[in-house]
């Protein structure tokens, strides 16, 4: 199948990028090979492709996998898809869909096994995406992301710097990642004003269990609801949502040795992890419950 230059075939299509929708085009396949190359897909694989766009890392997924499920949410590009590049019979099935309507896990029970995904992420929907994948790890094997750098550097952060966030410490947590390679503006149309990183995501077991993952999640968003407070501020203050009083969050605090005047920001993951799990349990003899959860999913 011959590469044409996504200028060419946007005005042969008469369409033009989508700027509310952050679509920018790979313009050299050997930039898509590389992506697709790093996903490690076999003949037995299922991957899952992220808005696919003209389809230039999609038929490179498609040689290396046994099927492809393209999920693109723009209604032209879906048709061009379907009806020029990969036509009824092809091992890539194009759905018109967003992925963020897309369950990772139905999919993932249909095929009786965990799934694959990659894509060229918009920025827009990086953070709401990874959320999701958190939520949906149990039907992930593996993960390959092209991401804004910036992104890129707030999922590996460490502690104590202005990047850790909530989706580091919940990314750090659940997935084992790596940083594989960068690609600048030059290589896509139009060109966008960031550099872009190429990223690998796959499930694994951290050094720490959190016996409860979702009161693990909620601890960590408690502490960065405000993120220049101190945790005396902000989880104490919702002590009652766990479950707890003031009193016994920050006597937790003291004894997992956590100064309160600390910030959200300066925890480990293993410290997160640790306070979680130490929220759960309460005081010796305490048989109170964590509040259930809430289901919001801040970025």
């Amino acid at each position: 199948m011959s590469f044409i230059s996504p200028k060419i075939l946007l005005s042969r299509l008469g369409l033009r990028p989508r700027k509310a929708w952050g679509q920018h085009f790979l313009l050299y396949p050997h930039q898509a090979r590389r992506i697709a190359a790093a996903l490690e897909a076999a003949p037995q694989d299922l991957v899952v492709e992220a808005g696919p766009g003209l389809g230039a890392l999609t038929v490179f997924l498609a040689q290396d996998a046994g099927k492809v499920v393209a999920l693109e949410r723009d209604p032209a590009l879906c048709r061009y898809l379907q009806e020029e590049l990969f036509p009824q019979g092809s091992t890539v099935e194009v759905r018109c869909q967003d992925v963020m309507d897309f369950s990772f896990l139905d999919l993932s029970r249909e095929e009786d096994g965990p799934l694959l995904a990659a894509g060229n992420l918009p920025y827009q929907i990086t953070s709401p995406l990874l959320f999701k994948l958190v939520r949906e790890k149990a039907a992930l094997k593996r993960a390959v992301f092209m991401v804004q750098r910036e992104v890129g550097e707030r999922l590996t952060a460490p502690p104590g710097t202005k990047d850790y966030g909530v989706l580091s410490v919940l990314i750090q947590y659940h997935f084992a990642l790596t940083r594989l390679f960068s690609l600048g503006p030059a290589n896509f149309f139009p060109a966008p004003q960031v550099d872009s990183v190429v990223l690998r995501l796959v499930p694994a077991m951290f050094e720490v269990t959190a016996q409860d993952e979702t009161l693990f999640s909620r601890v960590v968003k408690a502490a960065f609801s405000q993120r220049r407070k101190t945790l005396n501020n902000t989880l104490a203050a919702q002590a009652a949502a766990f479950g707890r009083s003031q009193e016994e969050l920050r006597a937790i605090l003291k004894d997992l040795g956590i100064d309160p005047r600390r910030r959200g920001e300066t925890l480990s993951v293993v410290e997160f992890v640790g306070l979680s799990n130490r929220i759960l349990r309460g005081e010796p003899g305490d048989s109170k419950s964590p509040a259930l959860p809430s289901t919001e999913n801040p970025r």
